[in-house]
């Protein structure tokens, strides 16, 4: 089962010199790893396309329960795959592959450069359509090879690193969860039905909030902890705390609605004869005593 990830960068030197520092293997598509960094360059200058984003960083990480980080032959095998998946998920691009086996689980790290070879132009689209492009192109490639395909938890509310799950797993707990908890504790107040509440309460439990584009970001008061709410899981997300606001104001409107009295229809042609005569000095007589209740009519 492998996991993947992609993100902007504006500098592909710096992709290069973090994942070649560590890697035990590495290998390129179209250009030579050896020289990756000279290469990205080359190709930049020839194209002048401008623009920050220069490249693209990703990774795959196989589960260990299918490969050993220490076993020859695994590295070799794992390295393949990987080549495989970005050769079909950006065959006219360059792509510089590393791998790395100081964790767990044996992950490779790609830097992407954002040129297209063929065409001259950059990456078109956003991040959420590359990762999901990849995933698609990495679960076919792994099913091929009789590896286990990612199944995605679509009910899943909370998103974990694997950092995360050791912690917890030593019940430890993370700055995240510290976070998690204060929104759980802030959203079962019946009385927080805006953002401006919402924030504000978060505050009383030392955490901060703000709104960023789609997003949602959390920081912990004090210090540099800070998450999207995307990174946090479903339960924390612009979307899904916005709708239960909306929804606990369109309660509140509703349940503030006074009851309507539905008064019994006169006929026009009928109220002279019907009505009880005024009283001297009561001006509001008549409508006190215009309901439906049995009377005797003053000739």
């Amino acid at each position: 089962m492998a996991t993947t990830h992609i993100k902007r960068s504006n500098s592909a030197s710096r992709l290069v010199n973090y994942a070649e520092k560590r890697a035990i293997k590495k290998d390129g598509l179209n250009l030579d790893i050896q020289y990756a960094k000279s290469e990205f360059k080359q190709v930049r200058a020839v194209y002048g396309n401008p623009g920050k984003t220069q490249a693209y960083a990703s990774r795959i990480a196989f589960s260990p329960l299918e490969f050993n980080p220490q076993d020859p032959h695994d590295q070799t095998t794992v390295l393949a795959v990987a080549k495989e998946v970005y050769a079909k998920a950006y065959p006219n691009q360059q792509v510089a592959l590393y791998e790395h086996a100081d964790t767990d689980s044996l992950h490779v790290h790609a830097v992407i450069s954002a040129i297209n070879l063929e065409t001259g132009q950059k990456m078109h689209g956003n991040w959420h359509q590359y990762r999901d492009h990849l995933v698609h192109i990495t679960d076919k490639v792994c099913q091929e090879h009789g590896l286990m395909v990612t199944r995605p938890d679509l009910n899943r509310h909370e998103k974990r690193s694997m950092a995360e799950i050791k912690l917890r797993a030593k019940q430890q707990p993370t700055w995240k969860d510290q976070i998690r908890q204060a929104v759980d504790h802030t959203m079962q107040n019946p009385l927080i039905r805006d953002f401006q509440a919402f924030q504000d309460d978060l505050k009383q439990q030392a955490v901060k909030v703000w709104e960023r584009g789609k997003n949602l970001t959390y920081q912990l008061l004090g210090t540099n902890y800070k998450s999207r709410g995307t990174k946090l899981g479903l339960d924390y997300e612009k979307e899904t705390i916005f709708n239960e606001l909306a929804s606990r104001q369109n309660q509140t409107r509703t349940n503030q609605q006074p009851e309507r009295t539905v008064n019994p229809t006169i006929d026009p042609a009928q109220s002279d004869h019907s009505r009880t005569p005024e009283l001297p000095g009561h001006s509001d007589s008549t409508a006190s005593h215009s309901q439906n209740v049995p009377r005797s009519t003053t000739s």
